[in-house]
């Protein structure tokens, strides 16, 4: 396991990592990760020149690495239902095209990424995308964050979202999407931290010193408070987010995924 452990009393210490790596967050969709993209952005990590916003909020995603990781998925024939559906078959194919696909665009992008490091990758295309990435990323000079969400958190969001799913199709399809990124970082021995957005939220504090001591980066409270718009201090999804999560469920039932 190549996660950051929390220290036991009176064992070893790993030596702090160099300074000013890059950042790339791997993780599911409405996981959010725009909470802590928006937070490292702002403690000077560039997202791009261009990132993508959506009605309500900026998602800081590099807009040319969404253009080209659709571009992957349209080479396969993905569509966006990845948002709700777990396909291993498209994360071999999207591997295989490595060695098939021009790389010219894409080294293209890492390039310039490097002119700005240290710079921060976020897409929910990731999990399908970034082993074809892989032999193009300077692994030596970046970190990852690897976002998981709380399983019921999860499921209000998504379903406030009208992504209308069971509570065991959403956590399967989450956990599926955590095994196949754990497995990818340990098979090549890329440093990451596991991150819990509840945690960020209701102890932002101390998730943002653990983010500190992995990044070795300069990282406070203000870069937190200056982006997310959300209350802290509390899970981000409440009984009344719950109850309106429950309605929407029954009034769509019958187009459920399970």
């Amino acid at each position: 396991m190549h996660a950051e452990q929390q220290p036991v009393p009176g064992s070893a210490v790993a030596p702090k990592p160099a300074a000013n790596d890059s950042v790339i967050i791997l993780t599911g969709g409405l996981s959010g990760s725009s909470a802590l993209a928006g937070l490292l952005s702002a403690a000077g990590y560039w997202s791009g020149e261009d990132t993508f916003k959506k009605r309500d909020y900026n998602t800081y995603e590099n807009a040319e690495l969404i253009r080209l990781n659709r571009q992957l998925m349209k080479r396969i024939a993905v569509g966006e239902d990845y948002t709700t559906r777990f396909t291993p078959e498209a994360i071999a194919a999207i591997a295989a095209l490595s060695g098939q696909e021009p790389e010219v665009e894409y080294r293209a992008l890492v390039a310039e990424c490097e002119s700005h490091a240290p710079w921060l990758w976020k897409d929910p295309r990731l999990w399908l995308t970034i082993r074809f990435w892989a032999p193009l990323v300077p692994w030596e000079r970046v970190r990852v964050l690897l976002l998981s969400r709380d399983a019921v958190q999860s499921w209000i969001s998504c379903t406030q979202r009208r992504q209308i799913q069971t509570f065991d199709h959403a956590r399967r399809y989450n956990e599926s999407i955590q095994v196949s990124l754990r497995r990818f970082l340990d098979e090549r021995g890329i440093r990451y931290l596991p991150v819990l957005f509840e945690d960020l939220i209701v102890t932002p504090e101390r998730e943002i010193q653990r983010l500190a001591r992995f990044l070795d980066a300069d990282i406070r409270m203000e870069h937190l408070t200056s982006t997310y718009d959300g209350a802290l201090r509390r899970k981000p999804k409440s009984l009344r987010d719950a109850i309106e999560a429950g309605l929407i469920y029954l009034k769509n039932y019958p187009e459920r995924l399970r």
